[in-house]
């Protein structure tokens, strides 16, 4: 038969044991250890994917080239800002026939207001657009 389920039955919390539990402070210790040593880091940094891109851009040879100090870091980053700008202006066109042929499709609710996932879209092709401009 079930107990009676009261307030206060309900509020009473029963602790569960856990590992720690049994463990003194060595062994806990050992499975932090062992915890840091499972866990992984990541397999490149900032600065690993911005030479990856360099690369991927520009060429090795344009990479040899900034490594050696003949382009300047400065020129650089501009260099590939300007990139990231111009491959957001060919994006761009494509997303706005999408979202363009997308909008029809949505219908408005019984306010009037465009569906969210359209506002989120033409949000994301006006900074796309921002990108494309440089700003």
């Amino acid at each position: 038969m079930m107990p009676d389920l009261t307030l206060k039955n309900v509020k009473t919390k029963i602790r569960e044991s856990r590992a720690s539990d049994f463990l003194n402070e060595k062994q806990i210790e050992e499975v932090k250890k062992a915890n840091l040593k499972g866990k992984k880091s990541a397999k490149f940094n900032q600065i690993d994917a911005y030479i990856a891109e360099i690369i991927a851009r520009f060429g090795y040879e344009a990479y040899v080239a900034w490594k050696n100090g003949e382009i300047d870091e400065k020129n650089m980053a501009k260099y590939i800002l300007a990139e990231r700008a111009r491959e957001a202006q060919n994006r761009y066109v494509l997303e706005s026939v999408i979202i363009g042929a997308v909008a029809g499709a949505n219908n408005r609710d019984k306010h009037g207001q465009a569906p969210k996932s359209l506002k989120t879209a033409v949000q994301i092709l006006k900074s796309e657009k921002k990108l494309a401009e440089g700003k």
